[in-house]
């Protein structure tokens, strides 16, 4: 026995969860006295909107037996510590019980509308001394956690919407047509059009677009100097696929870039008693089955978006 305790404790891997019979041979160990930790889950989402509430989730955890306290070491990745946080990098297991909690708290009036926030966990299991602790990972070994938040919208009468877009590929005229508008509840500097491309654009024929469900084009204009639209995808469909429109600044910041730098650049556009509108060319244009739904440069600088008989008011 001498020697095979010698062996055990010079070449660990080759006897790893093992343990010497009364006979003299060896065998391999009960496994429920090794302990394993698992997260219940391996990822979590949450789309919020309007007054949806998030103070905090209560990651689960378990362990394969209920020996003792155990205080399991985490690592936490947080993409911004501003709004989320955890008491500490760790989860504790009390004698008696195989679940436990580590609860990431979030600061839900720092959340910022249309952010995505992600939080990682994974076991460290290089922080515990293996041998001594026979810390082994099963199930799910992380857990990614993502939430973001949405803006709830009621209707704000209508704006005229002066079209500049489509004659980047086809020879139509510019056109004056009115459409519905929704505003942000708490926000009315952000703003949507419902179905700018559907029955009521001019040229559109029935069967031109997608009647199963509306389509907004949603623009901030926070900054009045720095106004954008968010991609849109517009349901109409003309042949080479549905048309998708960009500004060209809500392009850049969809690429990470700040508004200050697109507005710089001159991609913006302006509100000015109540009328939007852009420089030519600082608008973008494709259609999914074209040239590989690549966006072009388009937009002569007709195009304008006039609320005056929208409401406004918060």
């Amino acid at each position: 026995m001498k020697l095979y305790k010698s062996l055990f404790m010079t070449v660990l891997a080759a006897v790893a969860f093992t343990s010497c019979s009364d006979e003299g041979y060896w065998e391999k160990a009960d496994l429920q006295s090794v302990p394993t930790y698992s997260f219940a889950q391996a990822s979590n989402t949450y789309s919020l909107s309007g007054t949806d509430a998030l103070p905090q989730v209560a990651v689960e955890v378990y362990r394969n037996n209920e020996n003792g306290n155990v205080t399991v070491p985490v690592s936490v990745t947080l993409s911004d510590s501003t709004v989320m946080s955890v008491d500490a990098p760790a989860v504790t297991f009390e004698a008696g019980k195989s679940v436990a909690e580590l609860i990431i708290k979030i600061d839900e009036s720092k959340i910022q509308i249309g952010k995505t926030y992600i939080a990682n966990l994974a076991f460290v299991p290089d922080s515990v001394d293996l041998f001594e602790e026979n810390l082994s990972i099963s199930g799910n070994s992380a857990f990614k956690l993502t939430f973001s938040k949405a803006y709830s919208w009621t209707a704000a009468g209508t704006a005229l919407y002066t079209e500049d877009m489509v004659g980047t590929f086809f020879g139509v005229e510019n056109v004056t047509y009115e459409v519905a508008v929704e505003k942000a509840i708490g926000n009315s500097a952000v703003i949507r059009l419902v179905d700018p491309y559907g029955a009521a654009y001019p040229y559109n024929a029935p069967g031109d677009y997608d009647t199963s469900k509306k389509h907004y084009m949603t623009i901030n204009m926070e900054d009045p100097e720095g106004v954008y639209f968010e991609r849109h995808y517009s349901g109409m469909n003309w042949g080479y696929g549905e048309f998708v429109f960009h500004s060209m600044a809500g392009y850049y910041i969809e690429k990470g870039n700040s508004l200050e730098a697109v507005k710089g650049a001159g991609y913006c556009g302006t509100l000015v008693d109540n009328v939007i509108t852009f420089p030519a060319k600082t608008l973008l244009v494709g259609m999914t089955e074209y040239n590989g739904g690549g966006l072009y440069p388009g937009g002569t600088g007709a195009f304008k978006i006039d609320l005056s008989n929208a409401d406004l008011s918060e």
